[in-house]
């Protein structure tokens, strides 16, 4: 028997369609605009939003020479960040959705200076710092008081950006191997792989046409070890590297760059605090050096000294900055197991 719908029915039936289409294109429309778009920029870059009477005075000076700041440890000098600067009447439209902005203002109205750090304003992983006074005095000596704040907001942004990338899109094998040797996980961006595996040493590059990446993974027994200072770990260190990774000439090996004084501070991940050692690394017995990173921790619970160090080689490229970035958010994706 052939199926069919009343002409009542078949008007209840385009009434209800029509009503759930309605629904669907709301829900719709108010789901693409809940949606914020992937910032613009790579780590490193800051969008500096200052007006041009205030950007060509003495403040304009002043946080012209703290954005000059240099990042620590590299072979050669480069600037933590590279920026681009516009004004107020052209912060709009796609300049919202940079990585990393900066505005910076003067407001005789406003009842107090101050500081504002938000996330996530206009764009995804996006930091937005906002620096406002009542004049050009208080301006300046809000950004000189202010900028290690503002500073350390974009870099661990920057960071932790690239920590959640690691974590969403990652190299299985190596993750795998860590998580299965330490009571730990580390995770590794698509391309690195497994160079040494040695005891409770392992070692894991990304070996590219024109850089080479490496991370080192250690546990040393605390029953072996006298001291947990900055000098003790450095030593630690030397005598790893000269253990674990020779050159490529006989007798040559990788070890710290004495020349170059080795950067130390406590540093917070993880919900761990830890040693952070920064300096350059050279090959004894060959011509070959570039930065390096470290963290210590202390495991008591497995009696363990936990060592991960990230260092790049990238002769080729003047820029190394964006690699240590990589080595170090690879650190720190980190995470007990």
């Amino acid at each position: 028997m052939r199926n069919y719908l009343s002409k009542s029915n078949l008007i209840l039936l385009s009434i209800a369609i029509f009503f759930t289409s309605v629904f669907v294109a709301v829900s719709c429309k108010n789901t693409v605009s809940n949606i914020k778009p992937r910032p613009l920029g790579a780590p490193g870059e800051v969008l500096l939003v200052i007006n041009n009477d205030n950007w060509n005075s003495k403040v304009g000076n002043t946080i012209d020479v703290l954005l000059e700041d240099i990042f620590p440890a590299l072979p050669q000098a480069e600037t933590m960040f590279k920026r681009t600067r516009i004004e107020f009447s052209d912060f709009q439209r796609h300049f919202r959705t940079y990585r990393n902005i900066l505005l910076v203002s003067i407001r005789p109205d406003v009842s107090t200076n101050k500081v504002e750090f938000r996330r996530n304003e206009w764009a995804l992983h996006q930091q937005v710092a906002e620096v406002i006074a009542k004049d050009a005095k208080d301006l300046e000596n809000l950004f000189v008081q202010k900028w290690p704040k503002i500073k350390s907001f974009f870099y661990n942004g920057d960071i932790d950006a690239l920590v959640n990338s690691y974590n969403r899109v990652f190299e299985p094998s190596v993750v795998n191997l860590v998580k299965n040797q330490y009571p730990f996980s580390l995770h590794f961006p698509k391309g690195y792989q497994l160079k040494k595996k040695d005891n409770n040493f392992t070692w894991i590059v990304n070996e590219r046409l024109d850089s080479h990446l490496g991370v080192f993974v250690y546990q040393f027994s605390l029953d072996s070890i006298e001291d947990t200072n900055a000098n003790a770990l450095l030593e630690l260190r030397n005598k790893l590297l000269y253990e674990q990774v020779p050159g490529e000439y006989p007798g040559s090996f990788m070890t710290t760059e004495e020349e170059f004084p080795v950067q130390v501070r406590k540093s917070k991940f993880a919900g761990r605090r830890w040693t952070e050692l920064r300096g350059l690394w050279k090959v004894q017995g060959d011509f070959m050096g570039g930065p390096f990173v470290d963290y210590f921790y202390v495991d008591f619970e497995n009696n363990q000294l936990i060592m991960l160090e990230g260092y790049v080689y990238a002769p080729a490229k003047p820029n190394k900055a964006v690699f240590v970035r990589e080595v170090e958010a690879v650190l720190k994706t980190f995470m007990p197991v």
